[in-house]
């Protein structure tokens, strides 16, 4: 029978997990916005950039960032949503207005990680 993988590499999987969270650069309450990953190119190279490791580490074929021939509109954060979700962290996004400087709007998500069930906070 074969060994599942979560199995095999647990220790490996909670350290990519712990390498996506620092790369989000969480928030005391552990949040992060989606604009702030969006305007950061160099954040999501660096996770596209970990694909290789991961798939040796996780099942990807549900996740759509790692099918061939399918567009992503965001394929980092499909990655970080996915591999964080397989690990058992949840994964929660609000909708909220941030005012900019010039007194206008704009919608953003806000997203916050944490353990499922309330165990631990990340």
């Amino acid at each position: 029978m074969r060994v599942k993988l979560s199995t095999k590499y647990h220790e490996e999987r909670e350290d990519i997990c712990k390498r996506l969270i620092k790369i989000l650069e969480l928030k005391e309450d552990n949040t992060f916005l989606l604009s702030d990953l969006d305007n950061n190119i160099e954040k999501q190279n660096v996770i596209l950039n970990m694909k290789e490791e991961i798939q040796k580490h996780f099942a990807c074929s549900t996740i759509s960032s790692f099918k061939p021939n399918f567009e992503c509109k965001r394929p980092y954060l499909n990655i970080v949503r996915s591999i964080l979700r397989k690990q058992g962290y949840e994964f929660k996004g609000d909708d909220i207005l941030m005012k900019q400087g010039d007194g206008t709007y704009r919608r953003t998500i806000k997203y916050r990680i944490g353990m499922k069930n309330n165990e631990n906070s990340v």
